[in-house]
């Protein structure tokens, strides 16, 4: 997941952030919403399941068997039905396989005769781009379950994946994607048409190396030019949440989105958890009439006219190619994992030791400030007592003694010589 920049504030719901004094903008529900609801608004293209059907060359009876035009247009197309033929269309348990000079579909099935399985259960297979599909219908199109496991074995290493796919009856579509060799999962809403789609991106499975890494990140795109848009919220290691509004298709001006349009995210993104939750008890169906057609195939007592024997038994075999690979990508996986624990633990404990270095320093600085604090008390009380006892002092010591000025009773003469003239008085 994209690593999202700096942190905002702390919350304490899921993927709401806060505004504080100075800090990000709070926008308005018309402003955050204003992307998505461009994206709802786009003209829908009528749901319909076009039918085009072929004739298995295996067949001599009238035995439609369900196609599509891409596969009509290959060059040297041929399809086989191994099922039974009722009343013109394909019918019963059996399998349909489609090869051309550049593809190679087979599909485990059900017919009930009519052309119309869409109800029914059924495991494809694609052997030229290695995946295989579990489905089942639900009563009306476009409903369906179905869950896609994909491989690829390729100059860049062994990756698997799976893809979990819920359509219900309006087209709201709910996908879960994993694989088994990354913590990473996805959530995914759109619809049918493709007219929008909201990523949830969830690594809250791995362990936490970098605090300040996103561990979950809400995005919507425009899925006809996969560029991001509108606004996106990210949610850390430590807990803490940022909004912000794209610019470009990139994270840019940190904002604080309305608690109206949080609450439609989650509710979106509970509804998708919820919608792909029981998925896999849908497909046991599915899962039960490959297991019953395997059975059956396997023991190569069967064939196909016209289809040479490896062709026929290739779905026996086709995922040991895997094998192999799979278990080393495992254990890989399982080391990279055990290296990320250590790594998580290790940062762990240096973030606890920052803490506690932080923590002493604190009390190390709070003693000092206490310590000069209790100095200039100190220091403040032997002043006041000093002062005290001066005032006290001087408040009862007595005054000096003084004799009263008194002159003398006897006559005393002052003459004034002036010149020669003396003068007495």
């Amino acid at each position: 997941m994209k690593r999202f920049g700096a942190l905002v504030c702390s919350a304490a719901v899921f993927i709401a952030g806060c505004a504080s004094s100075g800090g990000p903008r709070m926008i308005s529900y018309e402003e955050a919403s204003e992307f998505e609801n461009s994206l709802r608004a786009r003209e829908k293209a009528p749901i319909s399941l076009d039918r085009v059907f072929t004739q298995p060359v295996n067949k001599t009876e009238p035995c439609k068997l369900p196609s599509s035009p891409d596969q009509l247009a290959r060059d040297n197309f041929r399809a086989y039905w191994d099922g039974d033929c009722k009343n013109g269309f394909a019918y019963g348990l059996g399998r349909d396989i489609a090869i051309s000079d550049t593809h190679h579909y087979e599909e485990i099935t059900i017919h009930d005769g009519t052309g119309d399985n869409w109800s029914q259960p059924r495991v494809f297979y694609d052997f030229v781009n290695n995946f295989v599909r579990y489905a089942v219908g639900g009563e009306e199109f476009p409903a369906s379950t179905q869950i896609q496991e994909n491989y690829s074995n390729s100059y860049n290493g062994f990756t698997a994946s799976q893809a979990i796919s819920v359509t219900d009856e309006n087209g709201n579509v709910s996908v879960l994607q994993t694989s088994p060799f990354n913590t990473q999962k996805y959530y995914l809403s759109s619809n049918v048409e493709g007219a929008y789609l909201i990523r949830f991106s969830d690594n809250s499975a791995a362990p936490v190396v970098d605090q300040n890494s996103a561990v979950f990140g809400v995005e919507i795109f425009d899925p006809r030019n996969n560029v991001r848009g509108g606004v996106g919220i990210a949610r850390y290691g430590n807990g803490a949440v940022q909004h912000f509004k794209m610019v470009n298709g990139e994270p840019g001006e940190r904002v604080v989105l309305p608690a109206k349009y949080v609450n439609h995210i989650e509710s979106v993104y509970q509804s998708t958890k919820n919608a792909v939750a029981g998925a896999i008890s849908r497909l046991q169906s599915a899962q039960q009439i490959e297991r019953e057609y395997l059975f059956k195939v396997c023991s190569g007592k069967g064939g196909i006219t016209g289809l040479d024997q490896d062709s026929y038994l290739k779905v026996c075999t086709w995922r040991d190619q895997f094998k192999e690979p799979y278990a080393a990508a495992s254990e890989r996986f399982q080391q990279q994992l055990e290296n990320m624990r250590v790594r998580a633990e290790t940062a762990e404990q240096q973030r606890r030791a920052r803490e506690q270095i932080a923590l002493q320093r604190q009390m190390i600085q709070q003693q000092k400030n206490q310590q000069a604090w209790n100095e200039i008390n100190r220091a403040s009380e032997q002043l006041r007592q000093s002062s005290q006892q001066m005032l006290q002092s001087i408040i009862s010591s007595q005054g000096p003694q003084v004799q009263p000025l008194s002159l003398p009773s006897r006559n005393v003469a002052v003459c004034h010589t002036i010149g020669s003239i003396v003068t007495c008085q």
